[in-house]
């Protein structure tokens, strides 16, 4: 937390988005955030080799502990220090993001956490997807999707050679009024009549090239949302949410503060 928080500061993505995240002086700037990180995730990686039968474990830890490469050898601490890491920022981070987001929008929206509790006490999933399809149209993670051009290609009179790299802009196809009516409105019922198109709707990536966890991230929404919903309905605390710039996702600027409604 305390290092998100940090890289939520513009001045401190400067000197690594000009200098690159492997030049001496940026590594010097992270490590005072990132040495308790590696020493708490290095303590737990000892302590679960420690442990008996963790082999038998189905965690995700337990799982790196257990690879083998063709060799015959196990992952180095670092690498699964590494895995954890990215498992942590995009695996969870990106999802906790959206959920904010999800709640955010919905108590801003007549009706809206009504309809979600409504639908949590049955088994039916519906508006449930709708609200998470609808945020992450209107309040995308990733404000960009990055591509690398492997043959030459010409898109909108501008044309590209192979090594070029594009970055499709997530935040700006989603607010297309000729694909979203009222793009700028938070309407889960859009989604009524209409499915996520692949170049459309690309919070994960366009095309055959999107995040391996799309599909995951979706159930994880579903789930937590319909648990949180069941318990009650969710009123807002403030005014509707600014975003702001956290490393390279798009959070709430309060962290999508809520309560139930008494």
């Amino acid at each position: 937390q305390r290092l998100l928080d940090w890289t939520a500061r513009p001045s401190q993505l400067i000197l690594p988005g000009l200098l690159g995240p492997r030049h001496p002086i940026v590594k010097w700037m992270y490590r005072p955030v990132l040495n308790p990180l590696d020493r708490d995730l290095y303590e737990l990686i000892t302590a679960r080799k420690a442990e008996e039968g963790h082999e038998d474990r189905e965690d995700m830890l337990s799982m790196l502990l257990a690879t083998r490469d063709e060799d015959g050898e196990p992952m180095s601490d670092q690498e699964i220090r590494d895995e954890l890491v990215t498992l942590i920022v995009a695996g969870h981070e990106t999802t906790a993001t959206a959920l904010a987001w999800s709640f955010e929008r919905l108590v801003h929206t007549p009706e809206g956490t009504e309809r979600l509790h409504e639908e949590a006490l049955t088994d039916e999933a519906t508006y449930t997807e709708m609200v998470a399809r609808e945020t992450l149209r209107l309040r995308p993670v990733l404000d960009f999707v990055v591509r690398r051009v492997n043959q030459e290609i010409e898109i909108g009179g501008y044309r590209y050679l192979p090594g070029d790299v594009i970055s499709p802009a997530i935040y700006l196809v989603h607010r297309r009024s000729d694909v979203y009516p009222d793009p700028l409105e938070f309407r889960p019922e859009r989604w009524t009549d209409q499915k996520p198109g692949t170049y459309t709707w690309i919070p994960f990536g366009g095309g055959v090239r999107r995040c391996i966890g799309a599909s995951f991230a979706l159930s994880e929404m579903e789930i937590v949302m319909k648990a949180v919903a069941r318990a009650g309905i969710l009123e807002s605390t403030g005014p509707p949410e600014e975003s702001v710039q956290r490393f390279i996702t798009s959070s709430p600027k309060r962290g999508g503060a809520l309560r139930y409604a008494i």
